[in-house]
């Protein structure tokens, strides 16, 4: 009877050892690929738990994917050493729905004749996806920043790198790296103008305003508004370029490969800030061209596709821009 149960036993516990390994080995590999080094023996392998927890959830889904019960992908990115609560945790966008927000809105005729598929990188005005980091939640300063660069650009035919640190320090409005909100943040720019990124470099935490008035460019914004439902966004998006977006981020979102149409897992409500870049359709499948503040190494080199015209985690619900002359 022993014997039985031996050999019934010793290939479960094989199968155990090579799959034990080959994790080792995936993990050593991913903390060198992102560079990952932890302080004690005791926080790695808190953070090693962590990981594998997320390695068995990306490959779950990633087999449904496989057999087409999901229509994205995930990946263990640089964010797969993070617990699912720290994940769902991650806000840096005060979403407001009160006065505080501009009052002047703006929409476009329902009959407007759009383009099927706009991308303003492909008119070279939209700068490489930058990383906020895992410890500031300046989400809406990179967000603000990113529509300025791409609409002063399509004006002018010049591609700036703005300062998002500029925003954090001085903007008294926001709450630098505890969240912010982008129109309030355009404001802010519209009255004291923006320095370059080179002369006021992004340190990833808040710290004594810096501004220089004499260093800032000086954007001409006409006016400031709120873009209500996803066809005026469009509109905006295609005929004056990107906006600013708040969404409802999960742990999903945030270990999404950029392979496929994201239309999964939401929060409650908006905690994040985006930029809407342009949109397309693919299959039948409405989307927007979205640009992460999550670094390269997030989703499509800092880029992504999501649902459109679902209001896909509520992407049309905090939709902001400025017009600039």
């Amino acid at each position: 009877m022993h014997v039985m149960q031996a050999v019934i036993l010793l290939p479960a516990l094989l199968a155990f050892s090579i799959a034990s390994k080959h994790l080792d080995q995936e993990w050593e590999m991913w903390k060198s690929k992102y560079g990952k080094k932890y302080l004690t023996d005791d926080v790695e392998e808190f953070r090693r738990n962590a990981w594998e927890a997320t390695w068995h959830k990306v490959r779950d889904h990633n087999l449904l994917a496989d057999r087409g019960n999901k229509s994205y992908r995930l990946e263990m990115n640089h964010f797969a050493d993070m617990t699912t609560h720290e994940r769902n945790s991650r806000g840096c966008f005060k979403a407001s729905r009160s006065a505080e927000r501009p009052t002047k809105v703006q929409t476009y005729r329902p009959a407007i004749d759009l383009p099927k598929e706009v991308d303003w990188r492909k008119e070279n005005c939209v700068t490489e996806p930058k990383d906020q980091g895992s410890y500031c939640g300046s989400c809406w300063a990179f967000a603000t920043v990113g529509v300025l660069e791409s609409r002063y650009c399509i004006k002018h035919k010049e591609l700036f790198t703005l300062s998002e640190q500029q925003l954090v320090d001085c903007d008294s409005q926001n709450e630098a790296c505890c969240g912010g909100f982008p129109s309030k943040a355009l404001e802010y720019i519209s009255e004291n103008g923006i320095m370059k990124s080179e002369d006021y470099k992004y340190v990833e935490r808040a710290e004594k305003c810096a501004y220089k008035q004499k260093e800032t460019i000086k954007l001409n914004m006409s006016k400031f508004y709120v873009l209500p439902e996803e066809s005026n966004i469009a509109a905006a998006v295609a005929f004056e370029g990107p906006v600013t977006v708040g969404f409802a981020v999960t742990e999903d979102f945030q270990l999404f490969s950029g392979e496929g149409i994201y239309d999964g897992d939401c929060a409650e409500e908006a905690n994040h800030a985006i930029i809407i870049i342009g949109y397309g359709t693919d299959d039948g499948e409405d989307y927007w061209i979205i640009k992460n503040s999550w670094g390269t190494e997030w989703g499509e080199n800092g880029f992504a596709k999501v649902k459109r015209n679902a209001n896909q985690c509520e992407i049309a619900d905090q939709a902001a821009t400025a017009d600039i002359m």
